[in-house]
């Protein structure tokens, strides 16, 4: 598992899960998450020197370990952030210990309709 760049985007106050499935670099194939942890932070810089402008932090809740899917349920408060560029990162604390960003980027909250 490789770190990545991806982008995620949502309207605001959308508490849709955010799904993700742990791949293989080398294979392809799904790596067994059964064990891990996982942790989503959001913060309002994108290289924050601490915690002051964290935004929140969501827990990852595994739906299918040895198939590698693990979801991310934002609450409400967290989902209804004022529209903007955010910035986010994943990480994974593997059954071993070891720490590990998995993903980094864009956390862009759109302005919807409804209220």
């Amino acid at each position: 598992m490789a770190f990545k760049q991806e982008e995620i985007r949502r309207l605001r106050g959308d508490t849709k899960p955010i799904p993700k499935i742990l791949k293989s670099d080398d294979t392809g194939l799904a790596v067994n998450i059964t064990g891990y942890t996982f942790v989503l932070t959001v913060d309002t810089q994108q290289n924050p020197p601490d915690a002051v402008t964290q935004q929140f932090q969501i827990s990852g809740s595994i739906i299918d370990g040895p198939a590698g899917k693990v979801q991310f349920q934002p609450s409400l408060g967290q989902a209804d952030q004022t529209p903007g560029t955010y910035w986010y990162d994943i990480q994974i604390t593997e059954a071993s210990g070891a720490i590990v960003t998995l993903l980094k980027g864009k956390w862009l909250i759109r302005q919807d309709i409804t209220k």
